[in-house]
């Protein structure tokens, strides 16, 4: 249980962090985009299949590096409530290429928290297993506006749990 506390206050400090950094170089660091995907997830040992939502917010400094901060939920699939889920709460570093006027590729390395939960149907909301995960994402999208993109986004989780993968269908709307 210390290790879940750590862990937390890990990832507070990180979003502290964060959030002093865009306060202190306001003029060269800028909110970037926000995405929400739906897809699917996969874990190993123990497998999880089935619905998967994305969402990340990041800001992008001198315009071209990327930090975002992402959450990834994956849950079985099952008509009567699920059994067992996932959740990802991750910081990332990433870079965006341009691979034609309108296509663009993201890629983004990180580290995070990854929980397991194995009794979702439990009424208490905890995590018995919980640990650091470190997240390899991409996407893959096409612009369809000034703000607005429409693409795909693989992820997966690295972690000492269970490793985790998703692939989305992701709305993602860019700030200027």
């Amino acid at each position: 249980m210390n290790s879940l506390r750590n862990l937390k206050s890990m990832v507070l400090l990180g979003l502290l962090l964060w959030s002093l950094q865009l306060t202190a170089q306001q003029n060269k660091l800028r909110w970037h985009a926000s995405s929400l995907g739906i897809g699917y997830a996969s874990t190993a040992e123990p497998k999880i299949e089935g619905p998967a939502l994305s969402l990340d917010i990041s800001t992008i400094y001198v315009d071209k590096h990327i930090y975002s901060l992402n959450f990834n939920v994956g849950s079985e699939s099952r008509i009567f409530g699920a059994n067992e889920e996932f959740y990802e709460l991750n910081l990332t570093y990433g870079r965006k290429v341009a691979l034609a006027p309108k296509l663009f590729l993201e890629g983004h390395l990180g580290i995070g928290l990854f929980a397991y939960e194995d009794n979702v149907d439990s009424p208490v909301f905890n995590f018995p297993d919980a640990t650091i995960g470190f997240p390899v994402r991409a996407k893959l999208l096409y612009s369809l506006s000034e703000h607005f993109s429409l693409g795909i986004n693989p992820n997966a989780n690295f972690n000492s749990i269970t490793n985790a993968y998703s692939g989305h269908f992701v709305l993602q709307y860019t700030f200027n």
